[in-house]
C-alpha cells in the first residue's frame, strides 16, 4: 500500500526518535505511515520538492532563527504554492509564538505545545489532519481536467499551431498536383502520387485538430463515386507497402451525386479509415456506402458509410489520437445531421447521414 508521507522538522534529534517510537507500525485506512526527517527549513524545502506527496507537516517553530518555523509556512504556501498539505506546528517555546496569534495569521491545521504534547494528543491530531489531506485529495482528483489551467492553455494553442500546418500544407499539396500533370518517368509518376497521397492524409489529420465544428465551410454537392476514387488514392501507397487491401461497395440504388457537403463527408471517411486501421494489424478493409433508414418508424433515408476489417476485429485502442478521432467523427456525423457509432463486436466502423433522395 502507497503510505502517508509525514516530514518532521526539528532541529532536535531527540524529538525525531520519539515521534518515530509513536508511529512505529501504525496504520491508518490500512495504510502505513512513512516519516521523513529535516533538521533545518532548507533540509525541509528540498524534501518537499524530492516528495510532492507529503501529506504533514509536523514543524517546529524554533530552529535556525525564533521564527524558522513561521517563515517556512510562508514559502510552503505562497512561494511553493502548497495549499495541500497540513501543518501542524510543534514548539517547546509557546512564548516566541502564541497560539491565538500564530493559528490567525498563519495557514496552519494545529498548534501543539511539546510541554503538553502527550502520545495520544499527537495521535489524534495527526488522524485529523490526514483525513483532511485525504478529503482534499479526492476532492481534486474528481475536478475536469478541462479545468486546469495547462488544459486550457493546450487547447487554445493546438487550434493556431494546426491552422499554420495547414497554411504550409497547401503549398505542397498543390506542387504534388502540378507534378502528377508533367511528362514524368512512371517512376517518377508514381513517387508524386504517393507523396499526394501522404500529404493528403496529413492535411486531413491536420483539419480535424482545427475543431471544424467552429468553422463554416461552403457546402459542395457528394459525387460518391470521385469521393471513392480519391479515398483510395489516398490509402494506396500504404495498403502496397504493407500488402493489405482497401475494397469498397458502392450500393447501385444511390444516386450519383447527393445533398451532402462534399468536404465534411470526406474527412468522415477518411478520419473512419483511420481510425480502423489502427488495429487493423495488416487485415484489409471495406468500405461499404449504402442506402439504408433512419429506423423502422421513419421512412427517412439514410446514406450509410461503413469502415471495417475483413477479420472482424473490434477497434479497442483507448489512446488518445484514436479517441480524438472518435470524438471528431461524432461531431461531424452531428454536424450533418447524422449518428456515428462502433459496433465492437464485428469492428464496423458506422455514421449514417439524413439524404434527401
Amino acid at each position: 500500500m502507497i503510505p502517508w508521507k509525514i516530514l518532521i522538522v526539528d532541529d532536535e534529534e531527540g524529538i525525531h526518535g520519539i515521534t518515530r517510537m509513536i508511529f512505529r507500525d501504525y496504520e491508518f485506512e490500512q495504510r502505513p505511515i512513512e516519516l521523513i526527517s529535516a533538521m533545518s527549513s532548507a533540509e525541509a524545502q528540498a524534501q518537499l520538492k524530492q516528495h510532492p506527496d507529503i501529506a504533514l507537516i509536523l514543524l517546529d517553530v524554533v530552529m535556525e532563527t525564533e521564527n524558522a518555523g513561521l517563515q517556512l509556512v510562508e514559502t510552503i504556501r505562497h512561494q511553493m504554492g502548497n495549499s495541500d498539505v497540513r501543518i501542524i506546528l510543534r514548539t517547546g517555546h509557546p512564548g516566541y509564538a502564541p497560539e491565538a496569534q500564530v493559528i490567525i495569521d498563519y495557514d496552519i491545521n494545529d498548534y501543539l505545545s511539546k510541554a503538553e504534547l502527550s502520545a495520544s494528543r499527537l495521535l489524534t491530531s495527526v488522524i485529523v489532519a490526514l483525513r483532511s489531506y485525504r478529503d482534499i485529495q479526492s476532492a481534486r482528483e474528481q475536478q475536469p481536467e478541462i479545468s486546469k489551467p495547462e488544459a486550457t492553455e493546450s487547447q487554445g494553442l493546438l487550434p493556431a499551431v494546426a491552422d499554420a500546418l495547414q497554411q504550409q500544407l497547401q503549398p505542397a499539396l498543390k506542387q504534388s498536383q502540378r507534378m502528377q500533370k508533367l511528362e514524368l518517368n512512371p517512376v517518377a509518376t508514381d513517387l508524386a502520387k504517393d507523396l499526394f497521397a501522404h500529404q493528403q492524409r496529413l492535411s486531413n489529420s491536420v483539419r480535424l485538430l482545427q475543431q471544424m465544428s467552429s468553422r463554416k465551410v461552403l457546402a459542395k454537392p457528394l459525387e460518391l463515386a470521385a469521393l471513392l476514387d480519391e479515398v483510395l488514392q489516398i490509402f494506396l501507397p500504404q495498403s502496397r507497402r504493407e500488402g493489405w487491401l482497401l475494397d469498397y461497395r458502392l450500393d447501385p440504388d444511390l444516386p450519383q451525386v447527393m445533398p451532402l457537403d462534399s468536404e465534411k463527408t470526406s474527412t468522415l471517411l477518411i478520419s473512419s479509415i483511420e481510425l480502423a486501421l489502427l488495429q487493423a494489424k495488416g487485415e484489409d478493409l471495406i468500405v461499404s456506402l449504402k442506402q439504408g433508414s433512419a429506423g423502422q418508424q421513419s421512412n427517412e433515408q439514410q446514406l450509410l458509410i461503413q469502415v471495417e476489417q475483413s477479420s472482424g476485429h473490434p477497434v479497442f485502442d483507448r489512446s488518445p489520437w484514436p479517441q480524438h478521432l472518435r470524438a471528431e467523427l461524432h461531431k461531424l456525423c452531428q454536424e450533418l445531421q447524422g449518428d456515428f457509432r462502433e459496433i465492437d463486436e464485428s469492428g464496423l466502423i458506422q455514421s449514417s447521414l439524413p439524404i434527401s433522395l
